[in-house]
């Protein structure tokens, strides 16, 4: 990335173009073409990239129909401020002529930049007011490019709408970890107390699914019509979390299960990463490109969508802030990272507290409490229920009422536990249901130390609950 060619042609004692230094804009990439009427007419598409804008004489401009291809001449690199240049070049001067802009806007790279600049392919989407949608620029030699329409909403003679490439995923999973990394190889962010929500958004059509592939879109309505409003009739799939946010500002758990039970409808979705656009999966896309594609698409979204924070390094210094703050804790990602849909270290938590679900697998009342005085929980291994406690802290007498009736349906005349319990007048259920557990630790014979409950994971599988422990023992 140069300017020293484009300030060689140009005497700027004459001609009232930029002079060629380099420079950057902090937010969006842009994107501009020019109308020049030269010696020879043509059309300049210029895309904002490393300070400077990589120029092409495009000699019939960028045609919005995929079967019309066009030659693109690969030229010196302009300054960032010849993007909002208008006026006449004097005539003897390089490109003397009159230049008018045609178009611009702001766009986004589809694939890496660098490797595509290296290879001769790349791929952009263009938000602007005449020139929409995803184009292809592919290199045929040192200097000539073709850049070809892709077929998607804004096609001129388009047979069919954009779709994701995939309609369900494996959630890429964090590892817990005491471990905090140094050094800048990840990026930290807020560990959100929510449910995980992936949104496929296609059109004017939103279906948001939890980590386990159920259906949650009538649940959170009003974010799915945020979504299609944002979505402006693209596709794209998005990772989060949904949220309800307390007085202090903090993701409450405890919060959402109450505004999903009373529908108010004033949830948050927290996006931190993006995992299709358009059609193009960008799972093998690194971690720190796909969170900039994010940025880029999610600039003036309703204010019910969020984007996740983050920090490159500084792990230690979140970890104490998350502290401080009362938070859950804290995400580290590997910023080179792809999206594997694994829990292989890519992805670490660290908490404050120790907090995890459990299975239900019975309970107690009292005469004092006939609706409901304790929770009996359990974990998977190897496909054994464990015991692991009881829990009798955490619940207000409408929790008791409803968990009771939700329970009276799963009655059991026999417990599924692998070992046989003290604990009398059990009241058994079938392993369905998983609660949201916070506690100080565990005893020496593993049982839970000061239990108390949070809520129900109705977006969490029974079957997949297992022990959490720390790094490698937690891949499996």
């Amino acid at each position: 990335m140069t300017l020293k060619e484009y300030n060689a042609k140009r005497n700027f004692d004459i001609t009232a173009e930029p002079k060629g230094n380099k420079n950057s804009s902090k937010k969006n990439l842009k994107f501009v073409i020019q109308y020049h009427e030269a010696r020879a007419k043509h059309y300049d598409f210029r895309l904002e990239w490393k300070g400077v804008a990589i120029s092409f004489a495009v000699p019939k401009n960028l045609s919005q129909d995929p079967k019309h291809k066009r030659l693109a001449i690969n030229v010196e690199d302009h300054p960032l401020e010849y993007m909002n240049f208008s006026g006449t070049i004097p005539k003897g001067q390089y490109g003397g002529g009159t230049v008018e802009i045609w178009d611009k806007g702001i766009y986004l790279p589809l694939s890496p930049m660098p490797k595509g600049l290296k290879s001769g392919l790349l791929k952009v989407f263009l938000f602007g007011e005449k020139a929409k949608g995803e184009f292809v620029l592919t290199r045929i030699d040192e200097k000539n490019w073709l850049i070809i329409k892709k077929q998607d909403e804004f096609a001129f003679s388009k047979t069919k709408i954009s779709k994701n490439p995939f309609d369900k995923i494996e959630p890429q999973l964090a590892l817990l970890t005491n471990k905090i990394p140094t050094g800048k190889n990840f990026l930290f962010e807020i560990k959100y107390d929510g449910y995980r929500i992936v949104a496929f958004v296609e059109k004017n059509k939103v279906k948001l699914k939890t980590r386990n592939n159920i259906d949650y879109t009538k649940k959170f309505s009003q974010i799915a019509l945020s979504l299609t409003s944002l979505s402006q009739s693209m596709s794209m799939i998005l990772d989060g979390e949904m949220v309800v946010f307390n007085e202090k500002g903090q993701t409450d758990f405890g919060a959402l299960q109450n505004n999903l039970r009373t529908s108010k409808n004033n949830f948050f979705y927290v996006v931190f990463d993006i995992l299709a656009f358009n059609g193009t999966d960008l799972r093998q896309q690194k971690l720190l490109e796909r969170k900039k594609i994010l940025t880029r698409i999610l600039q003036g979204c309703p204010k019910n969508i969020i984007e996740s924070e983050y920090i490159i390094g500084k792990g230690k210094e979140s970890f104490e802030a998350s502290k401080k703050l009362g938070l859950e804790g804290i995400v580290g990602k590997k910023i080179d990272s792809v999206y594997s849909g694994t829990r292989n270290g890519d992805w670490i938590k660290i908490k404050c507290s120790q907090r995890q679900e459990f299975v239900i697998v019975g309970f107690l009342t009292t005469e004092k409490n006939q609706n409901l005085s304790a929770l009996l929980l359990g974990y998977y291994s190897n496909k054994k229920l464990i015991f692991v406690g009881k829990v009798g802290t955490g619940f207000s007498d409408i929790m008791k009422k409803e968990l009771r009736q939700t329970f009276d349906k799963l009655k059991s005349n026999k417990s599924f536990l692998e070992e046989k319990i003290k604990e009398k007048n059990v009241i058994f259920l079938k392993p369905k249901l998983v609660a949201e557990i916070k506690f100080a630790g565990f005893t020496k014979d593993k049982f839970l130390r000061q239990p108390s409950f949070v809520g129900l994971r109705t977006d969490k599988n029974a079957k997949n609950v297992v022990l959490e422990s720390n790094d490698e023992k937690n891949k499996n």
